[in-house]
């Protein structure tokens, strides 16, 4: 009675099996029973290979060595990597759904492969760019990154991953080799070139920034005409993003630094020192020969040794040289001044009836703020020291006479 309602015959190959039965009952319990198996297989498969995967991985990543391992862990990589077991079971069990004379669900095993093999790219896909984000992250901590930045690279290894799923996901769905697919991309170079340019045009152009090593996160850049004047917070593919000092952020294309002048002050910091440069312009009628009266005030009231000639120099000084000499000294003294760097005060060329005498030396502090300050407190000290020499500052006639 039994072997009339259920009857197994074994296939041509041992995973080949044939199921006979005249009782639509025990039909669908056998397909019910398959579906079920089908569930229980790939949900237990997921949660064991999950578990086993993570605590592997878990184990792993405490030792010091496996930087990259905790990175990966991290931005969950073997999380979505996952869900490929169950993915994988259901594709391998829908031939023996699309074998049933159920035609309901025969015609699901088809679609349910398709489905299934989509997934897996999905998913596939999920955890490229999750180890993707890992590798940023990581190489995030090693010296070179502000100065090799790599996120430019990885946003263009995001786009082959999208195009490599994208093909996989058609060759799926199409049921076609994705040989097929790629003899085709040939003719579509030139659409690509349209819809990309501006992502190739960038990648060229963070290729050469990072070759000739032109700028790095932290640089601090002027662009002229694009109202960029600030400090680098971020390289991306195709845009660099500039925080200016009032805080405002300025999204420049990664071609501009390559087709417009710019201009870093990386070497200023690097260098330690940063320059002043300053014109003090006095009244050329105060310009005099030194008398009695005006050496004795000095003596009196500033240090005049600072501005005592070389041994040698037998040229007769006038007030504005006494005053040239005192600032160069007193700027060599100056515990801030940069003396393993340039320190000239000099006379300009003028096309007004003055005289004008240029400060240009360089300090030890390259931070803005305190920078600012050091300048003023220098520059105040030659402004208030000068009609101690009897030099009076030039201003224009309207702005001298009463009103």
């Amino acid at each position: 009675m039994f072997d009339k309602t259920l009857h197994i015959e074994g296939g041509p190959d041992w995973h080949h099996f044939n199921v006979h039965t005249d009782s639509m009952l025990v039909a669908i319990l056998l397909v019910a029973a398959l579906l079920l198996a089908i569930l229980l297989a790939s949900t237990i498969c997921y949660y064991v290979t999950r578990s086993l995967m993570l605590m592997i991985v878990g184990r792993l990543a405490r030792h010091e060595r496996h930087k990259w391992l905790r990175a990966a862990e991290r931005h969950k990589v073997f999380h979505r990597l996952a869900p490929l077991v169950p993915a994988a079971i259901i594709y391998a069990a829908t031939p023996l759904l699309a074998g049933l004379t159920f035609p309901l669900i025969a015609a699901l095993g088809r679609p349910l492969g398709i489905l299934a093999a989509c997934y897996m790219v999905y998913t596939l896909l999920r955890a490229g760019l999750a180890f993707l984000g890992s590798v940023g992250e990581r190489y995030s901590h090693f010296p070179s990154a502000s100065q090799r930045p790599i996120k430019s690279f990885l946003q263009i290894a995001a786009i082959v991953l999208y195009v490599i799923a994208l093909i996989a996901l058609i060759s799926v769905l199409l049921e076609r080799s994705p040989a097929y697919f790629l003899t085709g991309v040939s003719a579509m170079t030139a659409l690509l070139i349209i819809i990309f340019r501006d992502s190739l045009v960038g990648f060229v152009a963070s290729i050469q920034l990072a070759v000739y090593d032109m700028l790095r996160v932290g640089d601090w850049i002027e662009v002229p005409g694009f109202v960029a004047d600030g400090t680098v917070i971020d390289i991306a593919l195709n845009t660099i993003k500039v925080q200016n000092f009032d805080k405002s952020i300025v999204m420049l294309p990664s071609y501009v630094l390559l087709t417009n002048s710019v201009k870093n002050w990386r070497g200023m910091t690097e260098s330690g020192g940063r320059r002043v440069r300053h014109a003090i312009h006095f009244d050329a009628g105060s310009v005099r020969f030194p008398d009695d009266a005006l050496l004795a005030k000095l003596h009196g009231d500033v240090d005049l040794s600072l501005a005592r000639p070389t041994p040698g120099d037998t040229q007769r000084r006038t007030n504005l040289g006494l005053y040239r000499l005192y600032l160069i000294a007193y700027f060599r003294d100056h515990p801030m001044v940069r003396r393993d760097m340039p320190l000239v005060i000099r006379q300009l060329q003028s096309s007004q009836p003055v005289v004008a005498l240029e400060i240009y030396l360089y300090v030890g502090e390259t931070n803005w703020e305190q920078y600012e300050n050091l300048q003023s407190d220098i520059l105040d000290h030659a402004y208030g020291v000068a009609p101690q020499f009897g030099l009076r500052c030039w201003q224009p006639q309207w702005l001298s006479s009463p009103p």
